[in-house]
């Protein structure tokens, strides 16, 4: 992938037809995009950097015409405001490994999926889905994981104000114990 830029001082996009913004309106482009780790042996609610230039594009997730916003409504939502893309990264943990990268009005945000079967399911996905149930499946991953970070999220919250964090040390390490409720 080369990111591209209209004129200097615009935000900088993807070179295909998923045309994702960066976020990022410098003179040089960008060189890596933050992805977060969706492999569970991977994810510790970390991320990592993908570089750029070896994104391969394999399929865009585009919301098509606008839907009935709910079951009983006559408002329909048009969903442009997300944007997907998917791309094979062979500088990830395996050469098949996939980054599915998606933008909206918050920036962009990536999940890498490096494991032995990433690349010929998401391969298969982007060349069979329409558009559309590619939008689908890319959304309902993000949401489910922005879900589950949440909720964990509150958890530790809760145990802060609850006073059940302990800081420990062990092998010149510190880490953090959460005690039972």
């Amino acid at each position: 992938m080369q990111p591209t830029q209209s004129r200097p001082g615009h935000f900088w996009t993807t070179d295909d037809v998923a045309q994702l913004w960066f976020g990022e309106s410098g003179p040089e482009p960008p060189q890596t995009v933050r992805c977060y780790n969706m492999q569970d042996h991977l994810n510790s609610g970390e991320a990592r950097e993908a570089p750029v230039s070896g994104l391969e594009f394999l399929g865009a997730g585009i919301f098509g015409e606008a839907r009935p916003s709910g079951s009983n409504s006559t408002t329909r939502w048009t969903g442009d405001s997300y944007r997907y893309g998917i791309y094979r990264n062979p500088s990830g943990l395996y050469k098949n490994g996939i980054v599915v990268l998606e933008h909206h009005g918050g920036g962009m945000f990536g999940y890498a999926f490096d494991n032995l079967v990433a690349g010929d399911t998401w391969g298969h996905i982007a060349s069979s889905f329409p558009p559309e149930m590619i939008w689908n499946l890319c959304h309902q991953i993000a949401r489910a994981y922005r879900a589950a970070r949440d909720a964990e999220r509150q958890i530790v919250y809760q145990a802060f104000a609850d006073g059940r964090l302990n800081k420990r040390r062990r092998n010149h390490r510190v880490y953090v114990e959460m005690m039972a409720a």
